[in-house]
């Protein structure tokens, strides 16, 4: 996913966004996502900089179901909105202590985003 998404980037330095199919893109925008909301943590925030196996490997399935998840988005401009949407609720979500109220109402969101694609 990382290797292909950076194909793309690599070729839209080239052709430009424009010159990239919708397709393409959101391979780029998956691998993006997976980079800011699983691969970096924020050394700051004491839930995200360090949480266990467990919470770990649920967040990463979840994960999983956006980036196995088939996308028809109309243009690039309503994928790029989605993706900024979906990773801000992922974001948030790694702030929230696990197993909590809010940890279940942050998966809700994420869960609602991922229904209405």
């Amino acid at each position: 996913m990382l290797r292909d998404g950076n194909e793309v980037g690599q070729m839209m330095k080239v052709v430009g966004e424009e010159g990239t199919p919708t397709a393409d893109f959101v391979k780029y925008l998956k691998a993006e996502f997976l980079d800011s909301v699983y691969l970096q943590q924020n050394t700051f925030d004491p839930i995200d900089s360090a949480c266990g196996a467990e919470r770990q490997e649920y967040m990463f399935d979840k994960l999983l179901t956006v980036l196995d998840k088939s996308f028809d988005f109309e243009d690039k401009g309503k994928a790029r909105s989605y993706f900024q949407n979906l990773r801000q609720e992922f974001i948030d979500w790694n702030y929230t202590p696990w197993d909590s109220i809010d940890f279940h109402e942050a998966e809700k969101k994420i869960d609602a985003l991922l229904a209405q694609a």
